[in-house]
């Protein structure tokens, strides 16, 4: 593992489990020293050069208090990354209100909310930040409404900042992942009466179909690393060929 972060330090959202875990065990295999937030204080297992801050991304004092908690902590920020996320898939027609407003707010809101907490430091250091969307953000999807409007959301906030932000240094970009191996994946609870072949729509190509957790972290170091310094404003697909 080579040293892209030495001396730098990351702030990760949703840190507790799954990509946003993977992505903060992956900086901190670099050399970063890592600010975890999640809804449970949880330093990923990464001891000394970890901190443990528990926020719910939906609060937007929260977020802010979180963002200069860290900052204290590691006298700076290089790179943000927003890999808090929920998922629930349905009929357009049975999604309720509330879960409609609780998948944008969590997915979106809460980037959103972290991005504007977190961009007058990362202008402070010319640093980058990440959003995580989904492949249901820049295409079709099915039995996804909420999700999809959420993710596309995610999407165009990325490139709306990039553009923004550009000349001041600060880098914005956007990972788009198909399906991952993760607990918030495998607990989605089947959609009633789905037709088996919107279920085939949108399968990765390659084999085995669905990614690691580990394998989109390593997209996301590489984004929020200097070496990619010509890519703000991109939004990279990592969807085993699904979205080609």
């Amino acid at each position: 593992m080579n040293g892209r972060y030495e001396g730098r330090v990351a702030l990760v959202t949703g840190a507790a489990s799954g990509l946003g875990r993977a992505t903060a065990r992956r900086l901190a295999a670099e050399g970063a020293r890592v600010a975890c937030l999640d809804l449970l204080a949880d330093d990923a297992g990464l001891g000394p050069v970890g901190l443990a801050i528990a926020v719910d991304v939906r609060d937007e004092a929260g977020v802010a208090e979180a963002v200069d908690r860290a900052v204290d902590w590691g006298g700076g920020i290089d790179l943000v990354v927003t890999a808090a996320g929920v998922a629930s898939f349905g009929h357009t027609t049975d999604v309720a209100l509330a879960e409609w407003d609780r998948l944008l707010a969590v997915n979106l809101t809460g980037t959103f909310l972290t991005a504007r907490a977190a961009l007058p430091h990362l202008r402070a250091r010319q640093g980058a930040l990440v959003t995580v969307a989904s492949l249901a953000g820049v295409r079709g999807y099915r039995y996804s409404a909420a999700y999809s409007a959420a993710k596309g959301g995610v999407v165009a906030l990325t490139r709306a900042l990039a553009v923004e932000y550009a000349l001041t240094g600060v880098r914005v970009t956007c990972v788009c992942p198909g399906s991952i191996d993760t607990a918030l994946t495998r607990n989605l609870t089947p959609v009633p009466g789905a037709d088996p072949r919107l279920l085939a729509h949108g399968r990765a190509l390659v084999d085995p179909p669905v990614s690691q957790p580990e394998e989109i972290a390593a997209a996301i170091a590489y984004l929020g690393s200097p070496e990619a310094r010509f890519a703000t404003g991109a939004v990279l697909r990592m969807d085993g060929g699904a979205g080609a």
